[in-house]
């Protein structure tokens, strides 16, 4: 069974979530952000606007970059829940340069040429179960 690495911002945790749990209703294994258990120095950062003021060389942010990291090139494929911001979207550059299958989910606000990495965008995370079922992209 596939493992996916789902990506996206703080400030739409809802939708990260909700596909986080579309992936549970189908028997897929996920990690994300909204379900992680960060130890006490990066726990600070994983709130809406935690990381945004943050030093970059902080244990916190070492410590988040590194598991979050591991994950990403341990998952099969990739999902970015839009909108997102330039972290998540960084995440999904990782995830393409490693050969994962990537995902976008969510509203689309206009159009760029990289988005071309993803397999699909559909709009929510039914239309995401459906393109993920009818590729056969989870084993």
């Amino acid at each position: 069974m596939s493992k996916f690495f789902v990506a996206g911002s703080w400030r739409n945790r809802a939708a990260v979530l909700n596909v986080v749990e579309a992936l549970d209703s189908i028997g897929v294994s996920s990690y994300s952000f909204v379900r992680t258990g960060y130890d006490e120095d990066a726990a600070a950062l994983a709130v809406p606007g935690g990381a945004d003021n943050a030093a970059l060389d902080s244990t916190g942010v070492r410590k988040a970059f590194e598991q979050d990291l591991a994950e990403l090139r341990a998952a099969e494929q990739f999902v970015l829940v839009l909108p997102a911001g330039a972290a998540a979207h960084i995440e999904a550059g990782i995830a393409f340069g490693l050969g994962k299958r990537c995902w976008a989910v969510g509203p689309v606000d206009r159009s760029e040429t990289l988005y071309r990495i993803f397999e699909a965008m559909p709009a929510d995370a039914a239309g995401l179960v459906k393109r993920i079922r009818a590729l056969s992209a989870v084993r």
